[in-house]
């Protein structure tokens, strides 16, 4: 899985490469072909992508938009695409089922806060050029590197929610709900 990003990327090079040569040496502009392929593949991939989810999965699609998941909700397994997004996930006063709920995020910007209560494992997998962690305070930048998170007691925990985020640019930040008594 770490090196599907990288394997990504390269092949992506590679394709750029060999159609800048063919133009070069041969004059031949593939981009003409390719590029409107590439909108059809796209368009394809949205129409059909919810039929090939695990069962159970939402599908959210929004071009620009804003997610606040906070106060009585249930946590589900979803799969979130935008081209710029915000997104809050408060799990303090979430409804967290028994076992590990998958959260998916792909987009081209996007921002997500996660608010996690102490009785809760996370693992967090953030691939994308460029983002910006903060988890506890803590904050690191990462560039072409994924960030990989998980919670100490994460294999201890009966309620588990495992988050991967995919995006060129990103920012993440993980805070810790703590019980005021």
């Amino acid at each position: 899985m770490k090196n599907r990003t990288a394997i990504l990327i390269g092949s992506i090079l590679i394709i750029l490469g060999a159609f800048s040569i063919i133009d070069a040496l041969f004059g031949i502009n593939l981009w003409r072909l390719i590029f409107p392929l590439i909108l059809i593949g796209l368009g394809f991939l949205i129409l059909f992508r919810p039929k090939t989810l695990p069962g159970g999965t939402n599908f959210i699609l929004r071009f620009v938009g804003e997610t606040n998941k906070s106060h009585d909700w249930t946590v589900e397994p979803a799969e979130y695409w935008s081209f710029v997004g915000n997104m809050k996930l408060d799990f303090s006063q979430a409804v967290i089922p028994v076992g590990e709920t998958n959260i998916v995020m792909y987009g081209f910007v996007n921002d997500l806060e996660i608010i996690l209560p102490l009785d809760t494992g996370l693992r967090l997998k953030a691939r994308g050029f460029v983002h910006e962690t903060k988890v506890k305070g803590y904050k690191e930048d990462h560039i072409f590197a994924p960030f990989e998170y998980e919670t100490p007691d994460y294999a201890l925990q009966t309620r588990k929610i495992n988050i991967q985020s995919l995006s060129f640019v990103s920012e993440v930040e993980i805070k810790e709900h703590r019980n005021i008594e």
